[in-house]
């Protein structure tokens, strides 16, 4: 038997987008640079069409943050299932402001009263132009709890960031948000947070399903 909890849950697959030829050491800016994916992030985003195709779980939505790099993941990704993708603003990456674009070096060279006033308060200290810790989380978990309210007893598949998981399972698992680097998001991976009417159960972490194949 399940209970009305368990009936009601709402399944939702947090897929990361695949790997980008953007520098490892620089602060995204979608504005200022919107890379696309390379041939290793379609080839992660590829994984999972044969797998949405096998399980046993319908998706019934797809909801994509704006950013190329998403959307071209969710291109590919969700390419057999029979629901449209929805994009959200509320999904896009961790907004830096004037830091985007630039490496820690640069950031501590230019701003540097800024970087040191992040790293006395690195939850709710702001940049210049972008947003706190804290707020993001906010931003990035109101979008959730509205998505999962309009989705009772279904599976939905959300194509975002590496920060925007973070921020949610640091939500789910009531982590500190200042412990968010602990976290670490494959590219291509997914997530699965199972919400119930109690708490939100984490049933797979970056998980990647052709790494699996090839160690079973």
């Amino acid at each position: 038997m399940h209970s009305d909890s368990e009936r009601k849950s709402v399944t939702v697959l947090f897929l990361r987008h695949g790997q980008t030829d953007y520098p490892k050491d620089r602060y995204y800016n979608d504005a200022i640079e919107d890379p696309a994916l390379n041939q290793t992030g379609r080839h992660q985003a590829n994984q999972w069409p044969g797998y949405f195709d096998k399980n046993p779980r319908a998706i019934t939505a797809v909801y994509v943050s704006p950013s190329r790099r998403t959307q071209e993941t969710a291109k590919i990704a969700a390419e057999g299932l029979a629901v449209p993708c929805e994009t959200v603003d509320g999904l896009q990456e961790w907004r830096f402001g004037r830091w985007g674009g630039l490496t820690t070096p640069e950031i501590k060279i230019k701003y540097q009263e800024e970087w040191n006033a992040w790293h006395e308060d690195t939850a709710h200290f702001t940049p210049s132009g972008g947003e706190s810790l804290s707020g993001f989380s906010k931003r990035v978990n109101e979008i959730i709890t509205d998505l999962v309210s309009r989705h009772s007893g279904q599976t939905v598949l959300v194509v975002t960031h590496a920060g925007v998981i973070r921020m949610i399972v640091s939500a789910a698992l009531e982590m500190p948000l200042v412990n968010f680097k602990r976290l670490v998001i494959a590219h291509g991976s997914i997530t699965e947070i199972e919400y119930t009417d109690r708490w939100p159960n984490l049933h797979a972490f970056s998980f990647i399903p052709e790494i699996l194949n090839e160690e079973m």
